[in-house]
């Protein structure tokens, strides 16, 4: 009878990690180490260096569209994108502004750059 109650229990644990470690893998945020990444290949049109960001930039701007799930995962990489351009000098504000355009993408946050706590998803 014990060992019936304890294989129960067993199952039960087990049922109950397994949610939690699918709920872990669901919820994971946007990092600045997510927006450097996925924008690394674009710094030579942020810089005005190019007309036209290139295929590999396109790719990581369209990779950042599918990991900003919300609201927050927009405000970190609004703030990220925002202190990146603050500490390097002479970003094209104009080539920020058409970077998700040129790019066919969605990315809301980058017509919020001044203003990041006013941002919201579509």
């Amino acid at each position: 009878m014990m060992g019936l109650g304890f294989n129960k229990l067993m199952i039960i644990t087990m049922v109950i990690t397994s949610c939690m470690m699918e709920t872990n893998r669901q919820v994971k945020a946007m990092s600045c180490g997510d927006v450097s990444l996925n924008l690394s290949d674009c710094m030579w049109y942020l810089f005005g260096h190019q007309a036209k960001p290139s295929l590999a930039c396109c790719r990581g701007v369209k990779h950042l569209e599918k990991l900003a799930k919300s609201n927050g995962d927009n405000l970190v990489a609004c703030d990220c994108v925002r202190e990146t351009i603050q500490r390097l000098q002479g970003i094209s504000m104009d080539h920020v502004d058409l970077l998700a355009r040129e790019c066919s993408a969605k990315l809301p946050y980058f017509k919020f750059i001044d203003h990041c706590d006013d941002q919201q998803t579509p």
